[in-house]
């Protein structure tokens, strides 16, 4: 009977244990419930271990939703995951948490009121080539500090950039938009450690503070103009005197072609009349030949023929008509016998 009792005790005990775990357990779980942290969409949390071997924050941003906590051990940090906006403006109603405008001195001392607009973001993550949430919360603070310490790197890097301007120069945009540029990257440079980034560096309004300054930057773009004015009027003018120059060049080399053309005209006439004049020589006496072959050839044919004589004769007879003396007396011009008799026509054919 004593073991009986003894079993029942033991199992009692046993059952009493762990109803009394479960009863632990269910409480922790509820306080836990209780004293966890719900991370809404659009923000990120940290966890940060108070007490441990993993006492610090976590590197990685917790997702939204819920999250578990322990009172006195644990809790939990909220980072916006969304773009942010740091405004330094001058119109503090339109943008109520301003600062007011930035003023920057100009390299050649004049002040102008800029209006800017910094759109920034906190990493999700630390890498190796930025920081995150843990390093935000380390190096610079909660919520309340965050915009502080962007705003004190906007404010030194913007002024350091665009001082780098002069008065007039602010009216280039490329020249601003450069120095912004260089601007966005130095605060980047100095931020990114601590895990912010920033997205972009907006120039809304820049205005002088001075009015005589208007008609300083007015007179120095005049002054610009009529330099430009003065380099182009110089530049046209060597551009005439080359236009000369070169008409100048031309003019002689025309004269000298037409010289030479001149020359070379005098030249072909000269070279066709002598040639001209030889071949009318050449023609005179190929004609001249011609003749000479033709009376040769004539003496010869009345050389050998018999008929030759009467043919001598009537071409003769127009000419004897008209000769006067002694020579024709006593003859009859019609008897071509006596003719050819009386010249020795007869006796020198006979003869040959």
């Amino acid at each position: 009977m004593a073991e009986i009792s003894d079993n029942k005790t033991g199992s009692g005990l046993f059952r009493s244990l762990f109803i009394v775990s479960l009863i632990l357990i269910g409480i922790f779980f509820v306080l836990v419930y209780t004293f966890g942290y719900v991370v809404k969409p659009g923000d990120m949390g940290v966890r940060q271990i108070t007490a441990g071997p993993q006492q610090g924050f976590s590197r990685i941003g917790l997702k939204p939703g819920y999250h578990w906590s322990v009172p006195l051990y644990s809790r939990i940090h909220f980072i916006p995951k969304t773009l942010q906006q740091l405004h330094l403006h001058r119109n503090a109603k339109s943008y109520p948490q301003s600062e007011g405008s930035l003023e920057v001195q100009t390299t050649d001392g004049s002040s102008v009121n800029v209006d800017i607009s910094v759109w920034y973001f906190f990493y999700t993550e630390t890498t190796d080539t930025h920081g995150g949430p843990a390093e935000l919360l380390k190096q610079v603070g909660f919520a309340h500090d965050w915009k502080g310490h962007i705003h004190t790197a906007v404010t030194n890097e913007l002024k350091k950039s665009l001082g780098r301007l002069s008065t007039s120069e602010f009216y280039n945009p490329q020249l601003r938009e450069s120095e912004i540029t260089r601007a966005k990257k130095q605060i980047n440079d100095r931020l990114k450690k601590d895990g912010i980034g920033i997205e972009a560096v907006l120039l809304r309004r820049y205005t002088y503070t001075e009015e005589r300054i208007d008609r300083a930057i007015f007179e120095k773009n005049l002054q610009d103009q009529e330099e430009a004015l003065n380099t182009a009027s110089g530049r046209l003018a060597e551009a005439r005197a080359a236009l000369e120059k070169v008409a100048a060049n031309w003019d002689a080399k025309i004269k000298s072609l037409r010289v030479e053309s001149d020359n070379k005209v005098l030249v072909i006439r000269s070279e066709a009349d002598l040639y001209e004049k030889k071949k009318k020589a050449e023609a005179d006496f190929l004609v001249a030949k011609a003749t000479a072959d033709i009376e040769k050839m004539k003496s010869e044919i009345l050389a050998k023929n018999t008929g030759a004589e009467i043919f001598v004769a009537r071409e003769l007879a127009p000419l004897l008509s008209s000769l006067k003396g002694g020579l024709i007396d006593e003859l009859d011009p019609y008897n071509l016998e006596d003719w050819v008799e009386r010249l020795g026509v007869i006796d020198n054919a006979e003869t040959k």
